[in-house]
């Protein structure tokens, strides 16, 4: 036990916390690597632990480098680390990271630095200003993810870890105000070693937490394509029918479904290429499912077939919804669309409620052979099942 605190000290916890910081960046690194490029702030994930281990070198060679290096540097490369934390979580859950005024105040930090060091040193005054900043960054890092929703795993703790960050860097910025600063950085008070042990830790869960959410995203991501169809983003045959009898499973009583076809589409791909034609297809769908809403779940059935289905929904407003849905993909394209040549497009549709406890798949037979029936009539139109 009498050798414990010479292992616990300032210096050798500030060493191992950037050793830490850059088995992390490597993990990060590799992880970045092997990751898809959709998943953002990997790569502001990856450096910052960088960042942070050249900083804690730079902290524990206090007394053998140069003060310039060890305080004004060392401080500011130690903020620029939680910097691109903070910048990695913007694109993470924005999709884009402005920190320039974090990078300003940085700035101002590296010039307080050299005063308080140089020019008038005062250990007091650099601590304040360090903690004080610290402190603000890691609150603000914080709400981002309490203001942001859905919740990924990982993301209840990283809240936590920050909140606590951002606590212990107050509660030593009030240590200060009551003069309990120490004489230095190494001091070995009680508040000085929970400020340096929470940072050390911090470095480690800061990548563990990043990890987690990168890895629930993927997930989540590999899951919406496994159930989405490539092209249109509407879901795939294998998805819609599962949503059918899942829905048909919990209420049979109350569902309806609609099959809708595009009208001549061939006619289109002929004419104008099947790159038109996968462009029509896509608008196709986003009117689909601007007209349909929250009512149902939009399914490519397969080629330019498309399923509708309408939980809680009777026969009377099955056919409102598709003779919404026909009037708004028939709106004509734009002068200035891409697809402007193409004119417009029509649809017929058949119409199948659940009326009588029938399972999912001779509704859809019933909505199948509707839709027959209104190609047989001459097209563009909505057909209700017999």
């Amino acid at each position: 036990m009498g050798a414990l605190p010479s292992l616990l000290d300032p210096r050798s916890v500030i060493v191992l916390a950037g050793l830490m910081g850059v088995m992390m960046a490597l993990v990060m690194f590799f992880m970045r690597r092997s990751y898809p490029a959709s998943i953002r702030g990997l790569s502001e994930w990856a450096l910052a632990p960088l960042l942070a281990f050249t900083s804690t070198m730079l902290f524990a060679a206090r007394d053998y480098l140069p003060d310039f290096l060890t305080i004004v540097v060392a401080n500011v490369v130690l903020f620029q680390a939680c910097i691109l934390y903070y910048s990695g979580s913007q694109k993470f859950l924005l999709g884009s990271s402005d920190t320039r005024g974090w990078t300003l105040l940085n700035g101002l930090i590296g010039l307080s630095m050299f005063w308080f060091s140089t020019v008038k040193p005062d250990f007091e005054a650099r601590l304040l200003i360090v903690t004080f900043a610290v402190s603000l960054l890691f609150f603000a890092h914080a709400l981002l993810y309490l203001r942001h929703r859905p919740r990924v795993f990982g993301q209840p703790l990283m809240i936590g870890l920050l909140l606590a960050q951002a606590a212990v860097a107050a509660l030593r910025f009030v240590s200060v105000v009551l003069g309990m600063a120490g004489s230095n950085l190494m001091d070995g008070n009680w508040i000085q070693s929970l400020y340096i042990s929470m940072y050390s830790f911090s470095v480690l869960l800061l990548s563990i937490s990043v990890i987690l959410m990168a890895t629930d995203r993927v997930h989540t991501e590999f899951e919406y394509l496994a159930t989405r169809d490539s092209l249109t983003g509407a879901l795939n045959r294998r998805a819609l029918l599962d949503a059918c009898r899942g829905a048909f499973a919990s209420d049979r009583r109350h569902m309806a479904l609609l099959m809708v076809d595009l009208d001549h589409f061939k006619d289109v791909n002929d004419r104008f290429g099947h790159q038109m034609g996968d462009k029509v297809l896509r608008e196709a769908v986003r009117r689909m499912q601007r007209a349909v809403g929250d009512a149902g779940v939009l399914g490519r059935y397969g080629g330019e077939e498309f399923v509708v289905l309408l939980p809680g929904t009777g026969q009377v407003e099955a056919m409102a919804i598709a003779a919404r849905l026909k009037q708004a993909i028939a709106e004509p394209f734009g002068a200035d669309s891409p697809m402007a040549e193409v004119g417009s497009i029509a649809v017929s549709i058949g119409v199948a409620a659940n009326d009588g406890g029938r399972g999912v798949d001779e509704v859809l037979a019933r909505a199948d052979a509707a839709l027959y029936k209104a190609k047989a009539m001459g097209r563009d139109q909505v057909i209700a099942a017999a």
